[in-house]
């Protein structure tokens, strides 16, 4: 159900950008670098951002979006016990984005929420937060890359030869459970950056590895069922982890220090003058 909300997702994330309609009217969409969307990925700046979203940022959504307050008190009462230096934030907030109620949301607020995330106008601070972090601290362990696969009824047109998913992208390590999500785009990934997140799902047998939105690839092939009549979908994209790309690292985290300082600088200034 969650790779399936996800091809949905991604036809109406990008309606503002560019597409073709090809023969069969089914529009195009590109797979690109994704610029404009929230790749945060809290670099030199996880406390101060955990201490924004503890006092100021969860409260407000939960308080703002009744259907991620119900999402987030069904996971607090389901979610798995933390382990593997995971919080149980970082289990609550895995429980709640595989399951039913928010996470579409989400992903379509967080492929082209760059603007917004800047003016403090996004709506899901919290929990684009924990699970960020939760998928590094995993990675601490989990130290070796996935060979993943992600199926969508969507068409893409690959932009560029290094692309993001820009978003929170869900992934299988086996093939043939995502079969039924779709047979039109489909993805073999290596991902470097993506963590199993299999004990802490809401799903645990869809063996999802979740891809965060900084990590970039490079398009190694894209074969064509026309081409060749056994492969598993019409299009697939090979995908090789490249590096990792934060247009907005600690764009939120620090903003309050610069608040801070010109709020510093202007008082200041008032006494010098008056001086």
């Amino acid at each position: 159900m969650l790779l399936i909300v996800e091809a949905l997702l991604l036809i109406s994330a990008v309606l503002a950008q560019d597409n073709r309609t090809a023969a069969d009217e089914r529009p195009i969409y590109p797979l690109d670098m994704a610029e404009n969307s929230v790749d945060d990925k809290f670099y030199w700046c996880a406390k101060k951002m955990e201490h924004r979203v503890q006092t100021e940022f969860l409260k407000r959504e939960l308080s703002n979006s009744p259907k991620f307050a119900e999402a987030w008190k069904r996971a607090e009462q389901n979610h798995t016990a933390p382990e593997d230096h995971l919080s149980k934030n970082h289990s609550v907030a895995i429980y709640a984005y595989t399951g039913d109620g928010v996470h579409g949301d989400f992903n379509r607020a967080t492929r082209i929420g760059k603007q917004k995330y800047k003016n403090e106008t996004y709506t899901h601070y919290s929990l684009h937060f924990w699970l960020t972090e939760a998928i590094q601290i995993l990675k601490k362990t989990q130290t070796n890359c996935f060979n993943t696969y992600r199926a969508t009824d969507v068409r893409f047109d690959v932009k560029a030869k290094e692309v993001r998913f820009g978003q929170f992208a869900s992934s299988s390590l086996e093939r043939k459970l995502t079969d039924v999500f779709g047979n039109t785009s489909c993805f073999e990934i290596r991902t470097c950056s993506g963590a199993n997140v299999t004990k802490y799902s809401s799903v645990p047998h869809e063996k999802e590895v979740l891809i965060p939105p900084y990590e970039t690839f490079k398009v190694i092939d894209v074969k064509h069922k026309a081409e060749q009549k056994d492969l598993w979908c019409e299009t697939v994209f090979i995908l090789e982890s490249y590096k990792t790309r934060s247009f907005l690292n600690c764009a939120v985290a620090n903003s309050g220090d610069q608040v801070v300082f010109f709020n510093g600088l202007f008082m200041l200034t008032f006494f010098l003058l008056r001086g």
